[in-house]
């Protein structure tokens, strides 16, 4: 572990936060425009996939038709191939659609966390910690930047990742492309002890390749590759055919329709988790728009702290409440450009949101305007009559 101390004084604190706040109005526009798009993006596809369900047609997946040409098709069929795959470094063949080859490296990884702590004065001190672990990655980890010197990975990998994939893929009578392939299932590919594997690598498990003296106890520059495949499987697809390919399908609104799923699966369940992922997209982008707006607005009070810090407590005391009033403008103004361009790309549940809300506004309004109906009249009894002698 390494620990490295900043001092940043008051005026070179106040600069950057005035850069800052100049940076925070264009993140501000940026994100506005982002959540403007996302309603557009999110109803259009919404419609398309609306218009996708009620012109889609089922059809036999062999033999090619000519009359589908340029129609929206859904089938389901055998994705398979004629030939086999092959990763020839490690002498693989297998009669299946795709090899796919994750080479993983035990290598030194670099860990930083800052804190800083305000001076009085307004200067702030700014202590980085960093702190280092072993793990397996399959990126190259570059430790020439590291604070440690002593912490040193191998300069390359001896393999890479790559992904093999048939040539001849199909799917009934047409042609299995990347958009097919992506949607399978993959397993773990058994490897035997028989295959052409480099020298310097054992089998340490049913689909591992291990480089090192001891898989147990790794050290830095240990090698472990992993092979798993997508064999011949069943895939439901809509899309356009196009010759014997399969291309997107377009949508009177402009979108594009190429839907594939793993399994037999019918096409109003296909188009319904199609409809789900966008609805997931849109609230994954109001999120990141209201996030970087509260990011915006907090860099926007950046400089009133710098100048509180003077006095550490007041400082800290001021940079709360910032906080919080970045959190509510944030979300006050996400939500009202949110609620435009909802009026904006759907006006008619605009509309009825509107008209419901007067509805009742005015029923409560009337509600306590209406006085409460007077109590009932209290009637006297007449006192009994007085007792005989």
């Amino acid at each position: 572990m390494i620990t490295r101390t900043e001092h940043i004084g008051f005026f070179s604190k106040l600069k950057g936060s005035l850069i800052g706040f100049l940076l925070s109005f264009v993140i501000i526009l940026v994100a506005l425009v982002v959540l403007a798009w996302n309603e557009h993006r999110t109803l259009k596809n919404h419609k398309g996939l609306v218009a996708a369900a009620e012109a889609v047609i089922g059809i036999d997946p062999e033999p090619v038709d000519p009359a589908h040409q340029g129609k929206l098709v859904y089938f389901s069929a055998e994705v398979s191939s004629s030939s086999p795959v092959m990763d020839n470094e490690f002498g693989l063949q297998r009669d299946a659609l795709v090899i796919k080859r994750k080479v993983e490296m035990y290598q030194w990884r670099e860990n930083e966390r800052t804190e800083e702590r305000q001076k009085i004065g307004g200067g702030t001190e700014r202590v980085t910690t960093y702190t280092y672990e072993q793990r397996w990655d399959d990126d190259l980890v570059d430790s020439s930047r590291f604070e440690d010197a002593s912490h040193r990975n191998p300069s390359s990998m001896p393999y890479e990742s790559e992904r093999f994939v048939a040539e001849d893929a199909m799917i009934g009578a047409y042609v299995a492309n990347d958009a097919v392939l992506d949607a399978l299932n993959d397993t773990a590919l058994a490897l035997g002890e028989a295959q052409g594997f480099p020298a310097d690598f054992r089998l340490i498990d049913g689909n591992t390749l291990y480089r090192g003296s001891n898989h147990d106890r790794p050290q830095i520059g240990d090698v472990r590759i992993r092979f798993s495949e997508v064999p011949y499987q069943f895939a439901s697809v809509i899309a356009e055919p196009s010759g014997n390919g399969l291309v997107p399908w377009v949508s009177p609104v402009g979108t594009s329709i190429l839907l594939v799923e793993a399994g037999q699966v019918d096409a109003a369940t296909v188009i319904e988790n199609a409809q789900t992922a966008n609805s997931v997209f849109g609230w994954v982008f109001r999120a990141g728009g209201v996030f970087a707006m509260f990011i915006a607005f907090t860099m926007m009070f950046a400089p009133l702290s710098a100048v509180a810090g003077v006095l550490p407590p007041l400082g800290r005391l001021v940079g709360k409440f910032a906080a919080l009033a970045a959190l509510v403008m944030a979300l006050a103004i996400g939500g009202l450009t949110i609620a435009l361009s909802w009026i904006v790309v759907r006006p008619l549940y605009a509309i009825a949101i509107v008209v419901a809300i007067v509805g009742v506004v005015a029923w409560w309004s009337r509600r306590k305007a209406t006085p409460p109906p007077p109590p009932p009249a209290m009637t006297m009894s007449s006192p009994p009559p007085p007792p005989r002698g």
